[in-house]
């Protein structure tokens, strides 16, 4: 009888962290990871705005760097695309940092969805271009690596971040709106 009791109770006790910690179900993330997912998104946030590419890359996910070449080449790409971008006219007016959405477990990492605002000025106003970043986190939440969705495909999403659970939502891209200078 005692090892009937033993076997259900822990029969109870997977299915419980199963429902709450598994593949099919969301992660609650707790006050402390969400503080310090809010507080590094936006310093990454800061970074892009501030040119500091170098610690951008402190917080950008390894196979992002990987796939630019490493972190030397990934700054260079970017200094380049930023110079480019001032010599039509436009640059960086601000990138907001929204309310954490949805989170989930796979593995060892916890992954959450982190919608964004970005404000360029140029070409006589300004354009907003909503995206969201996809947080990861090997540490249970204590320090988090960032994929910005808006150049990435879902497919490649799927590559680049080969835990990435399958029922997360990434957020549908939608086009950048533009508002005239008065």
């Amino acid at each position: 009888m005692r090892i009937f009791r033993l076997f259900v109770i822990s029969f109870l006790l997977i299915a419980i962290c199963q429902l709450t910690f598994g593949q099919t179900g969301m992660y609650k993330l707790n006050a402390a990871q969400l503080a310090a997912i809010k507080k590094q998104a936006g310093i990454t946030a800061n970074a892009i705005i501030t040119q500091n590419y170098k610690l951008l890359a402190k917080y950008t996910y390894p196979a992002i760097i990987q796939m630019a070449g490493g972190e030397a080449k990934m700054i260079a790409t970017m200094q380049k695309g930023m110079e480019q971008m001032k010599s039509q006219g436009f640059s960086f007016k601000s990138l907001v940092i929204g309310e954490v959405g949805q989170a989930k477990k796979s593995g060892q990492e916890l992954f959450a969805i982190v919608p964004d605002v970005l404000t360029m000025n140029g070409n006589g106003g300004s354009i907003i271009a909503r995206s969201a970043l996809i947080a990861i986190s090997e540490d249970n939440g204590k320090n988090w690596c960032f994929v910005d969705t808006a150049p990435l495909q879902k497919e490649k999403i799927m590559e680049v971040i080969p835990n990435y659970p399958r029922d997360l939502p990434i957020p549908e891209k939608s086009q950048p709106s533009f508002i005239q200078d008065h």
